[in-house]
């Protein structure tokens, strides 16, 4: 093994143990919602309250979200990997995702589940180009929580089937 090889295999094996959450990314353009999992996510300013997404560039969301402006967030309860593993199988692209899952739109017209601990409605203050990501930064215009159970972290071996 090249010594290249060796170093990216350790920085893999570093950024596992980075902590986040799991998330259900939801947005809408014209009457076409569309969503997808979402797990670099974080909060970054409390004055507006804002939060920064990642969605690789690939992803059929990506352009979605960059034509309407605005996205939400629901927040996956630590049961629900079931629910991350539904929204991470297929591209919204040839699937309605949201066919049969109950879902309600924010007041900003983005998807939310119902059926989460809390949403986050988001509307694109910026942008930025991260290798094969963009980062999405999304002011908090509305919220609501909805449970008060515990939040999913992600942990890679749980999705190491549906990634395959």
């Amino acid at each position: 093994m090249d010594r290249e090889r060796q170093e990216r295999d350790s920085i893999s094996a570093a950024l596992r143990h980075l902590t986040h959450g799991v998330y259900v990314l939801g947005t809408r353009r014209g009457r076409q919602s569309n969503a997808m999992t979402a797990s670099w996510v974080m909060q970054t300013s409390e004055r507006p309250p804002c939060v920064a997404v990642a969605v690789r560039h690939d992803r059929y969301t990506h352009d979605i979200i960059l034509e309407s402006e605005t996205f939400a967030l629901s927040v996956l309860r630590d049961d629900q990997v079931d629910v991350a593993t539904h929204f991470a199988d297929t591209s919204g692209e040839y699937h309605d995702k949201l066919q049969g899952v109950p879902y309600g739109l924010t007041p900003g017209g983005s998807p939310f589940l119902l059926d989460c601990l809390a949403y986050l409605d988001c509307k694109v203050m910026d942008r930025a180009r991260a290798g094969d990501h963009t980062v999405v930064i999304g002011e908090v215009t509305a919220s609501d929580t909805l449970d008060d159970s515990y939040p999913l972290i992600y942990d890679p071996s749980e999705y190491e089937e549906a990634l395959r």
